[in-house]
């Protein structure tokens, strides 16, 4: 009795979910997965680059099979990006390209989102060296992607209220579903501003700021045709973020960077109002990184409604990060400043302060995979999305 009891609460929360303004899957390690964070960031590095993003999101919920560790929240994406050839052999014009695909699970797999999509940026060069303060350079970058998605509910052991009986418990078999949408296209933009200021040979910063429009045609994702629509509700996302060397100390190895970050997401009219600030400490071959999350929605909340009191409720969660450079710490026989880079292994974890805290949930899991190839080719223009602050050593770039 309590196995059916716990399946008919997962199922209400499933169905619940179902009814309110769908939200997009997030990142913690948004910087390791640039793309999906700013379609502007398509093509930024010199070469082609593989990323390989994984969630598993509250992994201590049970699932329908009442089990731990069975099924979650998990997020699935691989994005491909190229930097393209310099256009008309001028450096001043740069565009790249990167093709992503994604599967988006909610439990124990009966609600499933995925697709595939493709971004296309271009960036342009604004000055360069010049008399403007002591910019050594500032760049626009545009992007735009356009996906294709898909949205199904499957399984086999939905228990209705009507189902069970006090006494004698399950009265006849579990109800199979097998709901799914149609093939919809999703459309994001974004424009980022990035800039290098350098005062001395030791005080020096790059900054990036920039603002992504997600979902912006609102596709229509209803499982059922007869179904009033559902719309995937827009969303903006503002990031800011600088990167500042540290003062470097005689016989280190390799300069130390700090890098400041802040994410601001809002959607479904603020009752998703999701802030993110903190920072990453990173040199040749490493990074760490703590930052603090928190939702503070505009509306109050309303227990007595459906949906109100989860959607609205504040939460907080600490996230703790790092990464190391594989190809750096197996680059066996070389001083460690001449050694190779480009395979970044990163792990984060989410610890859930408030709402649903890590006690019940075990907090969030994630791991990425950056690999970078080709990163000299000779016909990638080589000069843009590159600045002599990184110098191509560090393991992470904003």
């Amino acid at each position: 009795m309590k196995n059916h009891l716990a399946l008919l609460w997962c199922t209400c929360q499933l169905l619940l979910a179902t009814a309110l303004p769908a939200q997009d899957p997030y990142f913690s390690q948004f910087y390791a997965n640039r793309v999906y964070l700013n379609p502007a960031y398509a093509g930024l590095d010199p070469g082609t680059t593989v990323i390989i993003n994984y969630r598993d999101q509250w992994f201590g919920v049970p699932d329908g099979d009442i089990t731990t560790f069975n099924g979650s929240y998990r997020t699935y994406n691989v994005t491909g990006e190229v930097q393209m050839p310099c256009f008309l052999q001028s450096e001043d014009v740069n565009f790249g390209a990167a093709f992503s695909a994604f599967r988006d699970e909610a439990g124990n797999a009966p609600m499933v989102t995925h697709g595939f999509g493709l971004a296309l940026s271009h960036e342009q060069q604004l000055l360069t060296k010049s008399n403007f303060g002591h910019f050594e350079r500032l760049d626009l970058r545009i992007g735009i992607q356009t996906s294709m998605m898909q949205k199904s509910l499957n399984g086999n052991y939905f228990i209705y209220s009507d189902q069970l009986d006090p006494v004698i418990g399950l009265l006849n078999d579990p109800i199979v579903l097998g709901l799914r949408s149609k093939l919809f296209p999703n459309l994001n933009a974004g424009i980022m501003l990035r800039g290098y200021h350098k005062v001395s040979k030791y005080r020096n910063t790059l900054f990036t700021v920039g603002f992504n429009f997600a979902n912006i045609n609102e596709p229509n994702e209803t499982l059922r045709d007869a179904a009033n629509t559902e719309h995937l509700p827009f969303r903006t996302t503002f990031h800011f973020g600088f990167t500042r060397m540290i003062t470097r100390f005689r016989g280190t190895v390799a300069p130390l960077y700090v890098a400041p970050q802040f994410r601001w997401d809002r959607q479904a009219g603020s009752k998703l109002n999701l802030h993110t600030v903190g920072a990453y400490l990173l040199s040749k071959g490493y990074y760490t990184g703590l930052f603090f999350q928190y939702n503070f929605p505009n509306e109050a909340p309303k227990p007595n409604t459906a949906g109100g009191g989860f959607i609205t409720r504040n939460t907080s969660t600490l996230i703790l990060n790092a990464g190391v450079d594989l190809r750096s710490v197996f680059d066996n026989g070389v001083p460690w400043r001449k050694r190779e880079s480009g395979v970044v292994l990163g792990v984060t974890y989410d610890v859930n302060l408030s709402g649903l805290t890590s006690d019940n949930t075990l907090g969030v899991f994630e791991i990425n995979l950056r690999m970078q190839f080709e990163k000299k080719s000779k016909k990638a223009c080589g000069e843009i999305g590159k600045f002599e602050l990184y110098n191509g050593q560090c393991p992470v770039e904003f």
